[in-house]
């Protein structure tokens, strides 16, 4: 019975070592670049064809920057001659990519806020409502922050 169990414990253990290694080696870069919307996208798998993009290392902090017109390189994490990479921040998904459709919707917004006595709108049975000063004072705060952040 002991026997059984130490070979249980054996064949438990050395699956969770295997499937641990694996997800270790999945994770140790990723390829990150815009989208034709502007939005950033992250993935194992390089861009179209002709997109720039950046190679990440999760292990190291350090990014390599490809040309689009250089086609797909490997998820390589370790620099070397030819394959050179260049500090980044840990958390790339702080940066902040400026753009100009949500520039343009924040002001549009700021200035209905500021200019209309009263606001409608839905609430979340579908219904109108007019905005309290304290929701208006909310959404102008928003808006200036996203003003602040996307607008040149």
């Amino acid at each position: 019975m002991k026997q059984a169990f130490c070979k249980g414990l054996q064949g438990g253990l050395i699956v969770l070592l295997a499937a641990g290694s694996l997800h270790a080696g999945a994770a140790d870069s990723y390829y990150r670049w815009l989208d034709s919307r502007g939005n950033p996208v992250h993935s194992d798998r390089p861009p179209p064809a002709g997109t720039d993009y950046e190679v990440i290392s999760t292990r190291s902090g350090l990014k390599r920057i490809v040309p689009g017109e250089q086609g797909a390189v490997p998820r390589e994490v370790v620099p070397s001659v030819g394959n050179e990479f260049d500090p980044v921040a840990r958390n790339p998904a702080t940066e902040v990519h400026k753009n100009p459709e949500i520039c343009e919707v924040a002001r549009k917004n700021l200035e209905t806020l500021n200019t209309y006595a009263r606001v409608r709108v839905r609430d979340d049975q579908g219904d109108f409502q007019y905005m309290s000063e304290e929701e208006r004072e909310a959404q102008r705060n928003t808006a200036r922050a996203l003003i602040e952040q996307h607008c040149e």
